[in-house]
């Protein structure tokens, strides 16, 4: 299957993913204020933000939770 082809169906097969990434598209290209590179190392640096954050949040939930000291009431 030609390369193109086989995008073509990806995005008709999944339209509303097609219409927010457009969608998401045109914010970008606005909100970079045209200048391109700029936008896209802005792009880069957030993903790389966003990778880390994930990982160091995986890496805290599979440390083990400290025991809390338990003290008995005296009667």
């Amino acid at each position: 299957m030609n390369f193109f082809e086989k995008l073509g169906k990806v995005l008709v097969s999944n339209i509303a993913y097609t219409i927010i990434l457009v969608f998401g598209l045109i914010l970008f290209l606005y909100f970079a204020g045209g200048d391109l590179i700029a936008g896209v190392f802005t792009a880069i640096s957030a993903l790389v933000v966003y990778v880390c954050c994930v990982l160091l949040y995986q890496e805290y939930k599979k440390m083990p939770e400290t025991k809390k000291s338990t003290t008995k009431k005296r009667k």
